[in-house]
């Protein structure tokens, strides 16, 4: 198959070239077509290649081979005085199947009623989408191999919370895999890495003019005009109910593979995630440079030349979890999950207040009295519950868990959760004006319904917030995260780089690089909720990527 070939951890299931076998321009060139055999084994010639399920999975080959789609654009060059040089190209596309550090989980279940952790993998959902309460996140790792033989990668994945406060719903791998297939791919396969903003809206902005109205014509549209549907024949018109029940039922089918490969109209934004961190990769590959000067260079901004302060998040060792980030001295801490308020918040918040002062003290004790970190809880709209969204309530219970928490900064996310982003901005802003009139210095960071850069920017109008979680899985395009985090600092609101515990290794090296490049004031480090390696995975990487930035000749451009 043309620009995409499944990428299988399986042995024995791609045909071999034979030995001595001269290989043709188009092979040469990377593009392979391998030879597929008819009935009694007989080869019929070049074709897609045919390969085995895997994991239950449909075939990628089951669809259309992709078709040559060659577009050039205009050469970049990193400096001025530097001779301009000819973008690269992406030669074709991998993908293969990948699972995420950590669960997708059906949060208003959990709020609906406790269910215990052990039972939850069984229990049934409510958010529709999902199998059960929680499962393993599913993810895809997309590959863009460029003309150099370089393989430049980038993970499809989403958030825990999917299908919550206006998300996409739970992403699954088999649509990640035929989104890539139908739409990505072709989209990409010989495009030039000149700018990754300009390849980054073209991966957003694919499947929102799919049909013919919009002067495309499917495949199934030029099988039906060849097949005479205007024809005036007999034969034409004995077999118009049956042409007229295939369109039918392929309609159905097609209905349906849209729901789950295009929610809301669109690509799910896990697919536009992934396929935009691949996309930065490759141009830092074609360019020499990290990504962080990618996005420092494309968006005119400095580069950064210290760490990005850390926030770090626990699951349900609420304790032994926040002690490692203590001793690891993160800015940040611990986000503290919230899917039982009984026990973790508690009817009146008492829960709650005494984990704070245990956390108080526990800083003090390992800390030190030269390490101040902020205290970022997220009550995932546990304020609102327990205090019937009256903001006096809930203004009286944050003022003792801000007494309970001093001398450390006290940081609440998304206390309230409401039903639409109208309401949740203005519930929002309530509460922050009643925490300004009041005097208490604890800031408001905004997280559930700010799912797009649209969203960020009527929270930002509305001064609903102190902070604002960019939670880039849910921006879909990368893109969309650095001008989200822009135009928080830019409005005087501090700009949060979130992200997911269900990511992977790759993404969460990606959200480093475009913490650098924008210079966020704050990074989630992920995945997972082990802490211990999701906080090295970012300081590490963090710390290689400044080491190549100050290893440049003074006055070097990216």
């Amino acid at each position: 198959m043309r620009g995409l070939r499944q990428a299988l951890p399986l042995r024995g299931l791609l045909p071999r070239q034979r030995p001595g076998a001269q290989r043709s321009g188009r092979e040469a060139r990377g593009r392979v077509r391998f030879p597929r055999r008819g009935r009694g084994g007989q080869k019929k010639g070049a074709g897609v290649l045919r390969s085995r399920p895997l994991l239950g999975l449909r075939p990628l080959c089951q669809h259309l081979p992709f078709g040559s789609h060659h577009h050039r654009g205009p050469a970049v060059t990193l400096n001025p005085g530097r001779q301009e040089q000819q973008s690269g190209r992406i030669e074709r596309i991998l993908a293969v199947p990948a699972t995420g550090a950590g669960y997708a989980e059906d949060l208003a279940a959990l709020q609906a009623r406790h269910v215990p952790l052990g039972e939850r993998f069984t229990a049934p959902a409510l958010t529709p989408g999902f199998r059960a309460i929680r499962e393993v996140a599913e993810a895809v790792s997309i590959g863009l191999v460029l003309e150099t033989g370089q393989v430049a990668w980038g993970d499809c994945v989403a958030v825990s919370y999917s299908g919550l406060a206006g998300r996409d719903p739970v992403f699954r791998t088999r649509d990640g895999l035929a989104a890539i297939e139908r739409l990505v791919a072709p989209a990409l396969e010989g495009r030039e890495l000149s700018s990754f903003r300009e390849l980054a809206a073209l991966v957003e902005g694919l499947g929102r003019a799919r049909s013919p109205q919009d002067g495309e014509v499917s495949p199934d549209a030029r099988t039906e005009r060849s097949e005479g549907v205007a024809d005036s024949s007999r034969r034409a018109l004995l077999s118009a109910p049956f042409r007229a029940m295939r369109a039918a039922s392929r309609a159905e089918r097609d209905s349906g593979e849209d729901e789950g490969l295009l929610p809301g109209g669109r690509l799910h934004s896990a697919v536009r995630y992934g396929a935009s961190q691949a996309l930065l990769a490759a141009v830092a590959l074609d360019r020499g440079v990290t990504m962080a000067e990618v996005i420092a260079r494309e968006w005119a901004l400095p580069m950064a030349r210290h760490p990005v302060p850390l926030h770090a998040r626990c699951g349900h060792e609420r304790q032994h979890s926040a002690e490692k980030m203590i001793v690891r001295r993160i800015a940040s801490l611990p986000h503290a999950l919230v899917d039982n308020l009984p026990e973790q918040v508690g009817p009146s918040g008492g829960e709650l207040t005494r984990y704070i002062r245990w956390l108080r003290d526990r800083i003090a004790r390992l800390g030190g009295e030269d390490y101040r970190p902020t205290i970022h809880l997220d009550l995932y709209g546990a304020l609102g519950q327990i205090a019937d969204h009256q903001p006096g309530r809930m203004l009286g219970q944050i003022y003792g868990w801000k007494t309970a928490a001093e001398p450390y900064p006290l940081r609440l996310e998304s206390p309230v959760l409401l039903d639409s982003r109208e309401a949740q901005i203005e519930a929002m802003r309530t509460l922050k004006d009643y925490v300004r009139m009041r005097g208490l210095d604890v800031q408001l960071v905004a997280d559930e319904w700010a799912n797009s850069l649209e969203d960020i920017q009527a929270f930002l109008q509305a001064g609903a917030a102190d902070v604002i979680q960019v939670k880039m899985p849910d921006l879909g395009g990368i893109h969309n995260a650095v001008d989200a985090l822009l135009a928080c600092k830019a409005g005087g609101v501090g700009a949060f780089l979130g992200g997911s515990d269900a990511e992977t290794d790759l993404s969460a090296r990606v959200a480093v690089h475009v913490a650098l490049g924008a210079q966020a004031d704050l990074l989630m480090a992920r995945p997972g909720m082990g802490v211990d390696e999701a906080i090295s995975l970012a300081q590490n990487e963090m710390a290689r990527t400044l080491a190549i930035v100050e290893s440049r000749p003074s006055g070097e451009a990216a």
